[in-house]
């Protein structure tokens, strides 16, 4: 069986997450229902300091119930997709893969199926997406201003062949000062529901 613990950019984290999510939801529920019933039918009144506890207890399942609302709609991304790319990137130091990449923005969520780091440029693989690619691509070069890497453009692809593609190409060749792709990651992780 796979992975069960939660890390923002690993494969499956948005299935997990969402799997999480819905488990915890289904506690509060159950909680709270007990929490009401019980004491209303062992005291024979609602009127009790349990209701009371009861409906306080609403507002952090609510919180959850929202989270969950808003990543319903997201899916991980295909594991042989992930793979075939995990596989060029594999024992390159200069490139860093993350994968389910949900970003948060004031417009809305995006999520980047794949992101690969290679040489402090971000290159993603963002399908099926509401948002135009060039608004992904605006909002990753946001982030890419906020690290203390120089300024490249990010660069989005719709097709999974053009981002294998660019991928193949980026793994064949170091750069001969590879930048450290590792303060642009936490930038992303950071911005990741």
């Amino acid at each position: 069986m796979g992975e069960t613990k939660l890390t923002k950019g690993s494969y499956g984290y948005i299935d997990n997450w969402k799997r999480t999510r819905l488990i915890t939801l289904v506690l509060w529920v159950i909680f709270i229902g007990a929490l009401l019933l019980i004491p209303m039918m062992v005291l024979g009144t609602k009127y009790n300091a349990f209701t009371v506890a009861a409906i306080v207890m609403v507002l952090p399942a609510a919180r959850q119930a929202v989270q969950y609302i808003a990543m319903a709609g997201f899916r991980s991304g295909s594991r042989e997709e992930y793979e075939k790319i995990a596989s060029y990137v594999e024992g390159k130091s200069w490139m860093v893969l993350a994968a389910d990449m949900v970003l948060a923005s004031e417009s809305g969520h995006m999520v980047l199926n794949m992101i690969v780091i290679c040489n402090g440029n971000i290159y993603g693989y963002a399908p099926k997406q509401k948002k135009s690619r060039e608004a992904i691509e605006a909002y990753l070069t946001n982030l890419l201003m906020e690290t203390d890497v120089t300024h490249k453009k990010p660069v989005v692809h719709e097709s999974f062949d053009e981002f294998e593609e660019m991928i193949m190409m980026l793994s064949a060749n170091e750069p001969s000062a590879p930048m450290e792709a590792g303060s642009i990651f936490a930038g992303l992780k950071a911005n990741c529901i």
